[in-house]
């Protein structure tokens, strides 16, 4: 069982439209299923409202993402220009940072995610038992450019 939502992370994600919150809350609970140990940040921050997976406490160790934006939400992985993309989903330019667009709840099925989480956290040669399941709440104090 995926461990609830905190508080906090509900009160963030009330501005959002109800099929991103859906698609982001179906996005968690599927990387908290593949991680459950994961220690998660969740940031709201000013131009989307990020939640961080990792398998220490520090946000900077992140092995992945799910970020909300007003229409859509990603699925980031923190290392994804290192990742194998045999799916042709990542997009990014960075010189990091990849990502998967969701635009419906739906679409968090697709086979792909696990496969592509597990090259995650092989490429930072750790285990899913990792982490110690708990949250850290950030808040960015300047003007949000998103739904509030």
């Amino acid at each position: 069982m995926v461990r609830s939502a905190p508080d906090e992370l509900n009160d963030f994600l009330a501005p959002f439209p109800d099929e991103v919150v859906e698609t982001a809350l179906r996005l968690r609970a599927r990387v908290l299923e593949f991680l459950p140990n994961a220690h998660e940040v969740v940031w709201d921050a000013t131009n989307a409202l990020s939640l961080v997976f990792t398998l220490t406490d520090r946000w900077q160790d992140g092995i992945c993402h799910v970020a909300l934006y007003s229409k859509h939400v990603n699925l980031g992985f923190n290392d994804g220009a290192l990742l194998d993309d045999p799916e042709a989903v990542l997009k990014g330019t960075g010189a990091r940072i990849r990502h998967a667009t969701f635009s419906s709840p739906d679409a968090v099925d697709a086979a792909w995610i696990d496969d592509y989480l597990a090259a995650a956290v092989a490429n930072v040669d750790l285990t899913v038992e990792i982490g110690d399941g708990g949250t850290t709440i950030r808040e960015s104090s300047g003007p949000r450019r998103r739904p509030y």
